[in-house]
């Protein structure tokens, strides 16, 4: 028949599955972990964020505007400035992810009839959030409209997404493929590798060849590292010749960021591999480890939403969020060396602490001396 013995294999994989206390423990543990994080990180809305504002009126509309924008939850933190470059900085460097330009005569013109303009930047960076910003402050601008008298003009309102002018989604999408792709194949391709041999008997044969166990971890690293980054080339590439996504910044810059980044996250999967015993359990491991840290890098919603504090500390410690903003900046921007530095550096210190705890675990747990 040819169902035959169906039911006893589902039931051997079942157990087999669950039997081992690794594999229960990575199919179970995924759900409190999004129950946990998803629920801080993965919202459509837009809160907390920070906004900047140039004033240059003093008169009572612009005061009651501002005091309708700054009361609202939206915004955690109100940055005010007074000229122009200050404005372009704040916006340039993410302290501040919207704008709001007020121009010297808005009081003035309302108040005799006349119509004002103000102007909001949103940052095109991250497409999804700043249209999502932008609905917020035009909510706010209708109900400011509404208690205006009826002899006073209505202010009008002039939008310039900067770095993505017609809010491409497909530059937002891609840019954040680049750094899918990376993360996903250097930690898979890590950990499948390792524990291949380790589900082929062949990882002791490894051991006692005249490679160091030092130089078979980089031999396993290596390979998943310049993969990935080759992957993340070639999305970067095909988005620019198929969907028009600009390459703004230096491919030179861009080519180092990626292999900083690929060997910061590698690491990640010689931790996976050092407690998998099985190809199978090195899946389910990649998998517990790259879902919250896509979700806590701004990846799929703006880590500014995230309020926890908790939370807050992971997000900082993830590669992901750094390699988002290289890549987004160079890409869309064209960001100096002294801009990427600032997200270069801790990229760096997260893949010499991540490599050194993989080392140290891999170490451990085979009974081995790495170094």
């Amino acid at each position: 028949m040819l169902f035959t013995g169906v039911g006893a294999l589902t039931k051997k994989e079942l157990l087999s599955l669950l039997r081992e206390p690794k594999s229960a423990f990575m199919i179970f543990f995924p759900i409190v972990l999004f129950l946990t994080i998803f629920v801080f990180a993965t919202t459509k809305d837009v809160e907390n964020a920070a906004i900047v504002i140039m004033n240059k009126d003093s008169g009572m509309a612009s005061v009651n505007l501002l005091d309708k924008i700054v009361s609202t939850k939206i915004f955690k933190r109100t940055e005010y400035v007074t000229d122009e470059a200050d404005f372009k900085k704040k916006i340039d460097t993410e302290e501040a992810f919207v704008g709001l330009s007020i121009p010297c005569d808005f009081s003035k013109k309302l108040s005799s009839g006349k119509s004002s303009d103000i102007q909001v930047v949103t940052d095109g960076r991250r497409t999804n959030a700043a249209m999502i910003v932008y609905g917020y402050i035009s909510q706010i601008l209708s109900k400011f409209q509404a208690t205006t008298n009826a002899e006073e003009a209505r202010p009008s309102v002039t939008v310039r997404t900067w770095y993505n002018p017609n809010k491409e989604q497909k530059w937002f999408s891609v840019t954040n493929l680049v750094c899918m792709i990376i993360v996903s194949q250097a930690i898979t391709l890590t950990a499948l590798s390792i524990a291949r041999e380790k589900e082929e008997g062949t990882f002791d044969q490894l051991l006692v060849t005249p490679i160091k166990p030092l130089g078979m971890l980089l031999g396993k690293i290596t390979p998943g590292a310049l993969i990935s980054v080759f992957m993340g080339i070639c999305v970067m590439f095909l988005g620019h010749l198929l969907y028009g996504v600009p390459i703004n910044g230096s491919l030179v810059m861009l080519l180092f960021c990626m292999v900083v980044f690929a060997v910061s996250v590698v690491g990640i999967g010689v931790c996976i591999a050092a407690f998998a015993n099985t190809q199978q359990q090195a899946m389910l491991g990649t998998f517990l480890f790259q879902m919250p840290m896509t979700a806590l890098s701004g990846l799929m919603s703006p880590t500014e939403s995230i309020a926890n504090p908790v939370m807050k500390i992971f997000t900082k410690c993830n590669p992901v969020m750094y390699g988002n903003i290289l890549v987004k900046g160079i890409m869309l921007k064209n960001m100096s060396w002294a801009g990427a530095a600032e997200s270069i550096l801790p990229i760096i210190v997260i893949g010499i602490v991540v490599l050194a705890t993989a080392s140290v675990v891999f170490m451990k747990r085979h009974r081995i001396k790495v170094f």
